[in-house]
């Protein structure tokens, strides 16, 4: 296939930048760029060469060598190790374009490692969750799936489920001459059957539907009115100036993202705008983005203050099952009229009371991610729940059917969850895949 580029590391200023390079006869697309490199690359082997451009020497890089098809895409495959100054890192990627390498889409190198039958794709979507994991537990969990592929949970559903769908057939095809021996196999055993496999397919759901994260990782969301301090407690709280910081009302106008990383996973901090009466409409989206992150947050902070003394509308935390926090902002001006009202009082200013407020809010997120990594296994994608929501659907149908005795229909429900685990396992045209799958991966994978 035509060769590839694109960096491995973020394009900032570091100690080394890697580009990966993957395609067919790579060593003599590059070999006018390193012309100290042998004629013969030997596969698994580092090499020392200067990268040369019109005579004049650009840097001194280390190229390692992976021959196909003994590599990750199942080609040729070159990582280029530079110096990780942003502005040689672009100058050598323009540089490889002019040999006629071009930039790799998202995911590209992943989808070729599938398409060359390298990887499955339950594998190329085990490796994406370990890259994106928010902790080390859901990267472990990816992990397992990666390295032991019949431990994935859509392996476990599609063993139950052909078991059950030749059970179907026997039931239907067998000799009349076996039906004493095949006498146990009856559409009562049918149906429970069913149910045992629709029971399995919604506990993986529930259990996959409660891990997933809207902000991948233990989200906590700062809310208030307009100049309540939120912005200045999301920066004190990160220890960046993050947000801008302002006396005019209405500032924040979108949900504004920062991460503390803890050994035990991510803890991700959210700036909202203030929630007011507003005529500007960019003003009132970024509010309605607010209400709808009050059911999405895993954890609420609401901010009062001197100036809005104000408790939240009892309304917006009604069925709110979450941990939700009152604080008092600008304790450092005026306490309180009654601090039995609010769960801490701290000042932005003065970075008051703020060591046991962070310190409250690690301790919600060390418990998040520790009760989250003692369940069973979940699955690695949105298009795998989908594949489980669909053939739960199927075999309902299947099992409807059944009561009514109409087999034959029965077992056709149960032809259509087939198409749906081929699916869901990886049986699909490679021409859909990469709209469905790699496009979501980083540059460089």
């Amino acid at each position: 296939m035509e060769p590839v580029v694109a960096p491995v590391t973020l394009l900032v200023p570091q100690p080394v930048g890697i580009l990966r390079l993957s395609g067919d006869n790579l060593p003599d697309r590059i070999r006018p760029l390193f012309p100290a490199l042998p004629s013969s690359l030997e596969h698994r082997h580092i090499y020392r060469a200067s990268i040369i451009d019109e005579g004049n020497p650009v840097d001194d890089c280390l190229i390692l060598y992976f021959e196909g098809p003994r590599s990750y895409t199942g080609e040729d495959v070159i990582e280029i190790h530079a110096h990780g100054n942003p502005h040689n890192i672009r100058h050598i990627l323009s540089l490889l374009q002019r040999q006629g390498i071009r930039f790799a889409r998202p995911g590209e190198f992943s989808l070729r490692a599938y398409q060359n039958k390298k990887i499955s794709l339950l594998k190329a979507e085990s490796l994406h969750r370990m890259i994106s994991a928010p902790s080390y537990s859901d990267f472990q969990e990816a992990h397992t799936h990666y390295t032991a592929s019949g431990s994935h949970p859509l392996f476990t559903i599609r063993e139950d489920f052909l078991n059950l769908l030749a059970l179907f057939f026997t039931f239907l095809d067998h000799p009349d001459e076996e039906e004493e021996a095949l006498s146990e196999l009856s559409p009562k055993v049918l149906a429970a059957r069913i149910q045992t496999l629709d029971d399995s397919l919604s506990n993986v759901i529930k259990r996959t539907t409660k891990a997933r994260r809207p902000y991948n990782g233990f989200s906590v969301l700062i809310a208030g009115h307009p100049n309540s301090g939120k912005s200045s407690l999301f920066n004190r709280i990160l220890k960046d100036n993050r947000a801008i910081v302002s006396p005019i009302p209405g500032t924040t106008r979108d949900l504004l993202e920062g991460r503390l990383s803890f050994p035990f996973g991510d803890l991700v901090l959210l700036d909202s705008a203030g929630i007011r009466p507003s005529e500007d409409r960019i003003e009132q989206e970024g509010i309605r983005r607010t209400r709808q992150s009050f059911s999405r947050a895993d954890c609420i902070l609401w901010v009062a203050c001197p100036d809005f003394p104000i408790l939240p509308d009892p309304a917006l935390l009604s069925k709110q099952e979450k941990p939700v926090f009152f604080l008092w902002n600008k304790v450092d001006l005026s306490p309180p009229s009654d601090p039995s009202l609010f769960h801490h009082l701290v000042s932005a200013k003065t970075r008051r009371g703020l060591s046991r407020l962070s310190d409250r809010l690690r301790c919600l997120a060390e418990d998040f991610y520790t009760s989250a990594s003692s369940g069973s296994s979940t699955l690695d994608s949105d298009r795998q729940l989908n594949t489980l929501r669909s053939l739960r659907s199927a075999v309902r149908e299947a099992r409807s059917f059944l009561e009514k005795g109409q087999i034959d229909l029965a077992l056709g429900a149960l032809e259509v969850g087939r198409q749906v685990v081929d699916d869901g396992v990886g049986a699909v045209p490679y021409s859909d895949i990469y709209d469905r799958v790699f496009n979501l991966f980083c540059l460089g994978k």
